[in-house]
């Protein structure tokens, strides 16, 4: 019995020993995988790595630091471009009022991640010591790219800025390449100098970049000095901003003048102005980007010629009879979006804001079933699901969702029904495994106001979400809420018509305890002053005007 108790006791110390043994070899296996990892990591960077030297100087023998300057401005000179471009597609990401149709930026961090040069200096002491260490004690392994530079005058009226990156690897571990920008000037002064580095930085940048859609330096600088001036409008809303955009722009076409960039961002900024003509213009501009390859960008134009030939039908009422061909031609330009980009969210919602439109528009043409406009109601409702899907931060495309909810809801006849918990617990499971919607006026009014408040959790600052918000909350007849609303649509937008004329409506009505019909007045003829230059416009909010007051003042 003693016998095999020590047995066990032998055997149990054995597996005790063995376990021990084991675990150090774990913990050893762990450490040189995060030694082998930190390593990889470590060539990773390097090979990415740009290291600036300075430049070697035979312009100006008297400036002994004039070469160190300019490596140290065209490594400034990258990192500026490149931070533009960063920023402008962080800033388009948001959604706000002036990026439904997004800008178009060039994007180098597929390729090559600039970094700040141990060389020069724009590392810290102790990163900068670790990483020359490294490049001199393993200089097969974790050998960067070297970018040199000289500036060489030749007489008085010959100056030649030379730049050579050598070492580049941008693609394959084993491969590297040595690229060479060269550029003559005739007579460069010293104060012109970082004219001329800005010049050569953003040739390096395209060519970086692998970018086919620029040809000339001077077209890339001007447009993403126009790019910079587009968010600034976007953020401060400062016309000034917006006229410096459309003057690089075109100061950009000038030398390139069929560039496809340009065309669409020019499109962009005549699409926000909302005006008729300036909305033909951006049409014209938008069919003019599509004469390129780059499939992002033809997407992009074909979803922003959508949303112009919408917004022409909704927003300036023009062409009356050729309303549904050109809703028509705008679903097609959706579609193609789509189908060039599927995961281009702004796609989805160029085409689910055209099917939404026609929906509507033919909801009230007594020519066509009433089942046709449901179902296109029905897809843009799909569409505008998959744009969110795509981008939890387009509150846009939530907004318009709710609008078509509220819009369609206004069309279902009789009024608000109160159904039982049950039946709404039924229609949920219906349209939840379907790719029906299910059709009810009260729970359409709900969704309409659920997504206005996600539109407005996003933007709070967002008039037309507001204005959503006060029609359905005024279809509950919840009057202090639909006041509310409409107040906070105009103290965000003071200029807002159609929130002017919602809110001259809600003073006519005798239930809503602030009736006031002198106030009323007051804010109709506003907006009819801010609408007087646009015919469509004007005529629409007259007409529905005139309408309630003879509904209401009956």
């Amino acid at each position: 019995m003693n016998y095999n108790y020590f047995a066990f006791l032998d055997y149990l110390n054995g597996l005790i020993e063995l376990a021990d043994g084991f675990s150090f070899f774990l913990f050893e296996l762990l450490v040189a995988i995060l030694i082998i990892s930190f390593i990889f990591l470590i060539l990773y960077r390097a090979r990415k790595q740009i290291i600036f030297n300075p430049w070697v100087n035979r312009f100006d023998h008297n400036d002994p630091d004039l070469g160190k300057s300019i490596a140290d401005l065209l490594l400034f000179k990258l990192r500026t471009i490149k931070k533009t471009h960063e920023i402008s597609g962080r800033k388009i990401g948001l959604w706000n009022t002036f990026e439904d149709i997004p800008s178009f930026r060039q994007n180098m961090d597929k390729e090559i991640d600039l970094l700040a040069s141990v060389q020069l200096g724009n590392y810290g002491k102790i990163i900068s010591g670790i990483f020359a260490f490294m490049f001199k004690i393993f200089p097969m392994l974790l050998k960067p790219a070297n970018i040199a530079g000289h500036i060489n005058k030749f007489g008085e009226k010959r100056t030649i800025l030379q730049v050579s990156l050598e070492n580049y690897r941008p693609r394959k571990w084993l491969n590297s390449e040595t690229l060479l920008w060269e550029k003559e000037y005739a007579q460069l002064l010293k104060e012109n100098i970082p004219k001329a580095v800005e010049e050569i930085a953003c040739r390096i940048y395209i060519d970086l970049t692998g970018s086919e859609l620029f040809k000339c330096s001077q077209t890339f600088m001007n447009f993403t000095v126009g790019l910079k001036s587009y968010v600034n409008y976007t953020e401060l809303k400062m016309d000034v901003d917006l006229e410096d955009a459309e003057k690089k722009y075109m100061k950009a076409l000038s030398f390139e003048k069929n560039n496809p960039v340009v065309k669409y961002n020019l499109g962009v900024l005549k699409y926000y102005q909302y005006h008729e003509n300036l909305n033909e213009e951006a049409i014209s501009y938008f069919s003019q980007a599509l004469n390129c390859n780059e499939r992002n960008l033809r997407a992009r134009a074909s979803s922003g010629i959508s949303n112009a030939l919408t917004q022409k039908v909704t927003r300036f009422k023009s062409a009356e009879s050729q309303k549904l061909e050109i809703l028509t031609e705008a679903i097609d330009y959706g579609e193609k979006a789509v189908e060039l980009n599927k995961k281009l969210d702004s796609a989805y919602k160029s085409l689910a804001y055209a099917l939404h439109q026609k929906g509507e528009f033919l909801a009230f043409n007594e020519t066509y079933p009433r089942g046709v406009s449901a179902q296109l109601r029905a897809r843009a409702i799909q569409n505008y699901k998959k744009a969110i899907s795509l981008n939890k931060n387009h509150f846009v495309a939530h907004n318009n969702l709710a609008n078509l909810y509220l819009h369609w809801a206004a069309s279902i006849e009789g009024e608000i029904s109160s159904p039982f918990e049950l039946k709404n617990f039924q229609l949920k499971l219906k349209e939840l495994f379907s790719k029906g919607v299910t059709i009810d006026k009260r729970r359409f009014l709900k969704k309409a106001i659920y997504h206005c408040e996600e539109a407005l959790k996003i933007n709070p600052t967002y008039q037309f979400a507001f204005n959503n918000l006060g029609h359905a909350y005024l279809k509950f007849k919840a009057y202090d809420k639909t006041f509310s609303a409409f107040q906070n649509a105009l103290l965000y937008d003071p200029n807002y018509p159609e929130a002017l004329n919602d809110l001259a409506i809600l003073y006519l009505n005798k239930e809503f305890k602030r009736y006031n019909e002198e106030k009323s007045m007051l804010n109709h003829k506003a907006a009819l002053e801010l609408t007087k230059n646009q015919p469509g416009r004007h005529k629409k909010i007259k007409e529905e005007y005139d309408f309630y007051r003879n509904t209401l003042m009956v």
